[in-house]
């Protein structure tokens, strides 16, 4: 059993198989597909409708089990939960999406949150850029 499965049945949800093969195409997924493109990814070999991978994925992210952004083409993507946040900086001319790992970063935005009196629980950071 995947960890995103465990955490399926730790949360109370019936492992479906709809939702076992959207947990699949996640686990795998080193990017941030979109519906579509999870639904082309689970349909290889599986008898699965886009209205149920919409529906899939509203209930996993309600469970959090799964994150949804938005980025620069206004649609939603999606990633496996349970991994630290992490900014993302979209390319504006071909919406790539690049995923920055930098801890200074993050220690940035720790100091800053402590400095106005907060302690930071989670952040969203998207950075739009074009090639030079």
């Amino acid at each position: 059993m995947t960890p995103l499965e465990a955490l399926c049945v730790q949360r109370g949800l019936r492992l479906t198989e709809h939702r076992r093969i959207v947990l699949e195409v996640l686990e795998a997924s080193d990017d941030h597909p979109c519906v579509r493109e999870i639904h082309r990814r689970a349909a290889n070999g599986h008898r699965i409708g886009i209205a149920t991978v919409y529906r899939t994925l509203n209930t996993l992210v309600d469970a959090g089990m799964v994150r949804r952004q938005v980025f620069a083409d206004g649609r939603s993507h999606y990633e496996r939960a349970g991994r630290p946040s992490h900014p993302h900086l979209i390319d504006v001319a071909t919406g790539t999406i690049v995923e920055i790992d930098d801890a200074s970063l993050e220690s940035l935005l720790e100091q800053e949150a402590r400095r106005l009196g907060y302690h930071l629980v989670d952040y969203s950071l998207k950075l739009f850029a074009r090639p030079r």
